[in-house]
């Protein structure tokens, strides 16, 4: 079967259509995002490089690199065209494509016995496991959250307000001490990350919405960040939450993310459910996530290719 190299950014839509339910095919959660949302995030993105790999309806596959060092790749086959080396014709497009770009390494996810087997017939070893898990609105307790005396819970939609984003950024940042795969590293987060992060969720048509916790200073402390599509639109997901290291251990993660989700279950009712990914030893945030009410739906494993 042809491999046919595509740049999102140009690519008609009807490649990327095709992308689109290559991934909806392959994916463990369902519902998955619109056809919109998808070509969106295909020719959208802030920082790095991006290319895909078509192989007819069959498969598609993409190398997405962010620097210094974050390098992901997808490998995705429909399941009722699997075992006919399509896989692997794509790995090895994807394979070329890095050594030429001079990549040491990429790490991608399997979740079943099938991409287990793909990813040791590939050379690859297994790292850190990541678990989505999704909370659903309508069916969980959310307690009004409280804080100490001087601290404050603030929520906006797009742009961080200019008195707030230094610090907004600094919390941001806070999440660099999580588990990455390999090691891998991504551009340091500063007020132009920010910025750029927020202009490209307006170019996707999504709305970021930001819950954070500010201290008797006026400095932020904690944060969390969910990223919506306009009504009526049943899923959300959460982007990021942290903490700055000085403040851990005051609940401060778990009261932004109680608040967010109340507001959110008051002002969108066409959202049900919200989703969100940990590596499975940060302890710390999953056990924020169980406190909140979202339950564990999919284990997945990431997988490291050194070239």
């Amino acid at each position: 079967m042809e491999i046919r190299a595509l740049d999102p950014r140009t690519a008609p839509d009807a490649d990327l259509r095709t992308i689109h339910r290559i991934e909806a095919a392959c994916s463990p959660e369902q519902p998955f995002r619109s056809e919109e949302l998808s070509l969106a995030f295909y020719r959208v993105w802030s920082d790095g490089e991006r290319r895909w790999w078509l192989a007819g309806d069959a498969g598609a596959a993409a190398l997405m690199t962010s620097p210094p060092s974050f390098n992901y790749v997808q490998v995705l086959v429909r399941p009722d065209a699997r075992r006919r080396g399509i896989g692997t014709a794509l790995l090895a497009a994807v394979v070329a494509a890095a050594r030429a770009q001079g990549i040491p390494s990429f790490f991608a996810h399997h979740f079943d016995e099938a991409g287990a087997a793909f990813a040791v017939h590939a050379g690859a070893v297994d790292d850190q496991r990541d678990v989505r898990s999704e909370v659903r609105l309508r069916e969980v307790d959310l307690p009004e959250p409280r804080l100490g005396d001087g601290w404050r819970l603030l929520t906006w939609t797009g742009a961080a307000p200019d008195e707030l984003v230094e610090s907004y950024a600094r919390a941001r940042a806070a999440i660099d001490d999580a588990p990455t795969p390999g090691g891998m590293a991504m551009t340091p987060i500063d007020i132009a990350w920010v910025r750029r992060m927020e202009e490209t969720a307006v170019a996707r048509g999504r709305v970021s919405r930001v819950t954070v916790a500010v201290d008797p200073a006026g400095v932020v402390a904690s944060f969390t960040d969910l990223r919506l599509s306009p009504p009526p639109s049943p899923v959300s997901t959460t982007d990021d939450t942290a903490t700055i290291p000085e403040a851990r251990g005051l609940g401060l993660a778990y009261a932004v993310k109680v608040e967010s989700l109340r507001r959110l279950r008051h002002e969108r009712p066409d959202v049900e459910v919200v989703r969100t990914v940990n590596a499975e030893q940060n302890v710390a945030m999953r056990a924020v996530n169980t406190k909140a009410g979202f339950v564990p739906t999919v284990i997945e494993t990431t997988t490291v290719l050194t070239l």
